[in-house]
Parts: structure tokens; C-alpha cells; sequence
């Protein structure tokens, strides 16, 4: 059985969906649909022009639930605060029953020392532990060398409050990792818990993460 196949119109849809950018042209009503035509009609081979154009202009028509949703990620990035913590290491450790058992030690220690610096993040077969310097060498001897993959010293966290209706928008979380993705920051972590997230980076790259995030939520 021969597949139907494409219209240019389905083409062009297509295209402009794996391309964020033309999308966010097409939002804030910057484009040149002559332009965008051509350009999707020379690198996917649509042959009909008026259709691609058409499609291209139903979808901006379509994109008001989008701009609505703009408006409340910025309200929400805008009513953010951003605070930062230095000296702290990741753990990363086989995901083992006796490494589970370790864990309610070393929390317990954390929670005698007052330390709030404590995540844990479980996947099938690692355990992330994130924490302050000063426990680094309790905690890899705690657990067990054996079970010990990979440590990282010198890091630093940026943690950013937000109010309660990050929990409700899509797109606040995307807006602050991709900032950081622009100017180079590798976020070597990502801890996201109700109305905080927290990006775990190299402590070289603190202070321009802090700066873009400040500007961000000002």
C-alpha cells in the first residue's frame, strides 16, 4: 500500500514545529512569510508557495494561547528570587540496597550538623548526592569506597524561588535553563522541588550564572 503523500501545507506545519525559533518570530509577529515560504519550500522540497504561506499564517493564528502563556512565564520569572550557595560537591554512587541504607546515616548526620545542603536524586542504577564540601570524605567512607562511581568538588548552587504559579505554568523552567544553555553554563545538575529550582554548576561559572539570572528576574 503506497502512503499518501504530504501536502505542502503539512510540510510547512511540520517544519516550523522543530524549529523553536521561527516559532518565537511567528509570536512575537516578526516575520517575513514570503521569506519563511521560500526558506521551508528550499529545505524540505513543498512545492505549492501559497499553501506554505497560508500555513505559516494559521499557524500564528493559532499561537494565542501561547502568547497568553508568555505573558504569565514572565510574570512568574519576573517574581523570582535567586540565591546562591558555594563548596559543594556531587556524589555519585551505585544505586545499591546498601547504598539506600547508607543514605539514612549520612542524612542523619547532615541533619545533626544543620546541614540543609542534602539532595539525593535516584535513578535506576546511580545515585546523585549533592552536597557540602566539608562531607565529602565522611560520606564516600560511609557508603563504601566499593560503591563510590565519581565525586565533583568545586561546585556551586543557584537556587531560585519562584511563586506558587510556576507549578501551573509551562515553560518558567525552560526559560531559565536555556538562558544559561546561551551563554554557555553547563548546569550540571537540575533540582526541581514545588516552588524552587536549583542548577548545580562549576564554581567558575557562578557569578556570570548569578549576573544572568539577577537580570533575568529584575
Amino acid at each position: 500500500m503506497q502512503l499518501q503523500e504530504k501536502s505542502s501545507a503539512e510540510i510547512a506545519r511540520e517544519y516550523i514545529s522543530e524549529h523553536p525559533s521561527i516559532i518565537d518570530c511567528l509570536s512575537y509577529d516578526i516575520v517575513n512569510f514570503s521569506a519563511l515560504a521560500r526558506k521551508i519550500m528550499d529545505e524540505t522540497g513543498a512545492r505549492n508557495e501559497e499553501a506554505v504561506m497560508v500555513a505559516c499564517r494559521r499557524y500564528q493564528q493559532e499561537m494565542a494561547g501561547r502568547r497568553a502563556r508568555e505573558a504569565s512565564i514572565i510574570s512568574t520569572v519576573k517574581n523570582s528570587r535567586v540565591m546562591t550557595k558555594s563548596k559543594v560537591s556531587i556524589i555519585s554512587a551505585k544505586n545499591e540496597p546498601r547504598a539506600l541504607q547508607a543514605l539514612q546515616r549520612i542524612q542523619s548526620n547532615a541533619l545533626a550538623r544543620n546541614n540543609s545542603m542534602f539532595t539525593v536524586q535516584q535513578g535506576s542504577k546511580v545515585l546523585t548526592i549533592i552536597l557540602g564540601e566539608e562531607m565529602v570524605e565522611e560520606t564516600v567512607s560511609i557508603l563504601g569506597r566499593d560503591l563510590v562511581i565519581g565525586t565533583r568538588n568545586r561546585l556551586s548552587e543557584i537556587t531560585i524561588q519562584s511563586p506558587e504559579s510556576i507549578v501551573e505554568t509551562p515553560g518558567v523552567l525552560v526559560r531559565f535553563s536555556s538562558a544559561l544553555a546561551e551563554i554557555g553554563v553547563n548546569c550540571l545538575e537540575v533540582v526541581s522541588c514545588n516552588t524552587e529550582t536549583t542548577f548545580v554548576v562549576p564554581e567558575s561559572d557562578l557569578m556570570r550564572a548569578y549576573n544572568l539570572l539577577s537580570r533575568l528576574v529584575s
